[in-house]
């Protein structure tokens, strides 16, 4: 049976009462510019989504988030290219997420709504028949002059998670705060974010550069098995299998 998917339901927690004119989208030109420049430089996978014409108003050309699409065809599809690219599972997760996030939004004061991120993780479907796991993380990136959400900047990388989910909301404003979202309990629920040593930033830091735990100990004037602890600490910490999976983690989330 054909899964139904309407793409208004994106959009049913916004308010949007305050009209977006042709003026405020040519102010905002250069910000496009920036980030298309940007996604060049760094081969990032991002776009951008505006909530007042329900769609997206700019996508990279990366093909991690085109999952062999065409670029302008994402574009074009908006919200729609989700239908395409997720299971009804990881859609309705993804709703559920959005009416939750925005509810979270709301609660803020207008002066903190830019300071928030939200991430998750969720399936994709390539156009070719392979699946695989993606690291979703959207921040405001104009707001309309009454503190609602315009535009949005969504940066999509590689997950290391097995599952969809591991959603959380972050405060820039705040770096200790942290909500995680229970899907059991349907809310935020506030927790302590992962905060790494000095040392074991050094640890990682040379990991992430290629050095072996014996170069690391001699880099850092320490014994071979100081370095061990470090990283099982890191390990336990980011609760990852391996090295290799701590640099990402850390890495997408800005820890080193």
């Amino acid at each position: 049976m054909k899964h139904y998917f309407n793409v208004d339901n994106f959009f049913r927690p916004l308010r949007l009462e305050h009209p977006v004119s042709d003026d405020d989208y040519a102010n905002i030109r250069m910000y496009i510019e920036a980030l298309s420049a940007l996604a060049r430089i760094a081969n990032m996978s991002m776009y951008v989504i505006d909530y007042h014409k329900k769609g997206f108003l700019y996508v990279s050309s990366n093909p991690l988030f085109l999952c062999g699409y065409e670029r302008d065809d994402v574009r074009r599809l908006g919200y729609g290219f989700y239908s395409k690219a997720l299971s009804p599972e990881d859609l309705s997760m993804l709703l559920e997420l959005n009416e939750k996030g925005f509810e979270y939004f709301y609660k803020q004061d207008i002066e903190n709504r830019c300071d928030l991120l939200i991430s998750y993780d969720f399936q994709m479907n390539h156009k070719n028949g392979y699946k695989f796991m993606v690291n979703h993380k959207l921040t405001p990136l104009v707001l309309t002059s009454d503190g609602d959400m315009w535009l949005s900047l969504c940066l999509v990388t590689h997950s290391i998670q097995e599952k969809s989910g591991n959603a959380y909301i972050q405060h820039f404003n705040k770096p200790g705060r942290r909500e995680e979202y229970s899907f059991r309990g349907k809310r935020w629920k506030e927790s302590t974010a992962i905060v790494l040593t000095e040392q074991e930033r050094k640890v990682l830091l040379l990991t992430a550069q290629g050095y072996t735990t014996q170069n690391v100990a001699d880099k850092l004037f320490i014994g071979l098995n100081t370095v061990k602890f470090h990283k099982t600490n890191i390990l336990t910490k980011l609760e990852v299998k391996n090295m290799i999976e701590a640099v990402y983690f850390a890495t997408v989330n800005q820890l080193i």
